[in-house]
């Protein structure tokens, strides 16, 4: 599986859209919310979610992995977005029904309105490039 990751972290190395975050000890590149890693002394190499928001990034499960592995760097990237996407447009429905049904803050609700759109037209670009791409 090693080898497999070298491949994808050598593929986000060349991508033009992605930017490199070298550092001591490691080598990184990250793409909209994704970064892998690689150690340079042990040569490991992780993939994290940098998207999903609070006070560290979250490493990928290895489903999410493994479609790196089999389609690429750049799919898994829209793969990973995607999916985060839909967890943030999850969590802003859920406040929203919270909202409307305790507060009701009519302010707030608009907010949560208007951060859902923004988030549905990314999530439709990323899905188009996605489908585009396959």
């Amino acid at each position: 599986m090693r080898n497999n990751l070298e491949n994808v972290f050598q593929e986000a190395r060349v991508d033009d859209m992605a930017v490199s975050l070298d550092g001591h000890g490691y080598d990184s590149t990250l793409y909209l919310g994704c970064k892998i890693t690689k150690d340079k002394e042990l040569g490991d190499i992780v993939i994290q979610n940098v998207a999903l928001g609070g006070d560290y990034y979250k490493y990928i499960s290895y489903d999410e992995e493994m479609v790196f592995i089999n389609k690429g760097w750049r799919l898994g990237v829209y793969n990973l977005c995607i999916n985060t996407y839909l967890k943030k447009l999850n969590d802003i429905e859920y406040k929203i029904k919270y909202e409307m049904n305790n507060k009701q803050n009519p302010k707030k609700i608009k907010h949560l309105k208007n951060h859902r759109e923004r988030l549905l037209k990314k999530y439709n670009k990323i899905n188009l490039k996605l489908n585009n791409h396959e």
